[in-house]
């Protein structure tokens, strides 16, 4: 992939040469009161990356009030990534963005992984990382040792993310939780009562995040979320930035009026076991104007039949957003948080 290394040097090149000027600010527990973004990875049609799209996409978010994007997650489809194109998109990101939003990538999966990924996100200069969920052989107390070991290694503000119970219980993520270097927890498990013994007991110590979307995430914030992780906010950043400033000033007829626009698109998402989880994503970036394309193996794009329902489902979120957009403009309501 000689394009896309050579535009990650002339990147990294541009980002270092002002990196002492920028002087970049590292994650805080404080910056998660937001909607942190988990971007998309655009591609072309051969499915090598959009380095243009990227930066076309973070413009496009951080003109809009998003000031935390979190590239190469779960969304970025950072499981199948090369890690030339993992060094490649985390730059541009970092370049387009400069000091108007706060890039921290994923890591992961994987202990060896998460290392070599932790090893590029700190020299290119991120804000942070995020471990991402352990997917093979594991043992609670294997993660407990693996996660110290990464966050120590890698030197970089960390946020964790709980999937599973299982390997990573209650009582020991509270206890990472309070590890130096420990900022937050995206916690995505379907149960709040778990969630909110988390959030008491390690509440203080590291900024608890709903990391299921809009979904629930009301009731997670009711319950001690700080801010909450967003897919959709890739081409509908206004209604998620919304979403959670009407929360946060009280407005809570505002916050569920915004998801319950968002609703539908979230299900579709998870429809057949999330077939299309990540590609309902990029097929909606394409209907916005925004970068999206293909997805690559082992996600698969959205079938030809099924193009219609996200174009009817955009087509309302889309007016939505450009009702914001001109609010937003009129200096009415504005603001990337309550």
């Amino acid at each position: 992939m000689p394009s896309i290394c050579g535009e990650y040097w002339q990147t990294s090149r541009r980002f270092n040469g002002e990196e002492e000027m920028m002087n970049n600010r590292m994650l805080t527990a404080d910056d998660c009161r937001s909607v942190l973004v988990v971007a998309i990875t655009p591609r072309l049609p051969d499915r090598s990356v959009d380095l243009i799209g990227v930066r076309g996409n973070v413009r496009h978010l951080v003109d809009r009030g998003v000031d935390f994007l979190m590239p190469e997650c779960g969304t970025g489809l950072v499981y199948d990534v090369e890690l030339g194109e993992y060094e490649a998109v985390v730059a541009a990101f970092m370049d387009e963005a400069g000091g108007d939003a706060l890039v921290v990538p994923g890591i992961g999966p994987g202990y060896g992984r998460s290392l070599e990924m932790g090893r590029i996100a700190r020299n290119l200069g991120a804000a942070g990382v995020m471990i991402m969920p352990v997917v093979g052989p594991a043992s609670a107390g294997g993660v407990t040792v693996g996660i110290g070991n990464i966050v120590e290694r890698v030197g970089l503000p960390t946020i964790l993310y709980q999937r599973r119970l299982d390997i990573m219980p209650p009582d020991q993520v509270s206890d990472l939780c309070r590890l130096d270097g420990v900022v937050g927890l995206k916690y995505a498990v379907d149960d709040i009562g778990v969630f909110r013994r988390i959030a008491t007991a390690a509440g203080s110590e590291a900024a608890i995040i709903c990391g299921m979307a809009e979904d629930p995430c009301i009731e997670y914030m009711e319950s001690g979320a700080v801010g909450f992780s967003s897919g959709m906010a890739n081409f509908t950043p206004r209604l998620s930035l919304r979403l959670l400033s009407s929360f946060q000033a009280g407005d809570r007829a505002e916050a569920e009026r915004i998801r319950h626009l968002m609703l539908p698109f979230e299900d579709f998402r998870g429809e057949n076991g999330g077939r299309y989880s990540a590609s309902a994503l990029h097929a909606a970036m394409d209907c916005a104007g925004l970068a999206g394309g293909p997805v690559i193996p082992f996600a698969e794009n959205v079938a030809e039949e099924d193009l219609p329902r996200v174009g009817a489902m955009m087509d309302t979120l889309l007016a939505e957003e450009g009702l914001l957009e001109k609010e937003a403009s009129a200096g009415v309501n504005g603001g990337a948080r309550g």
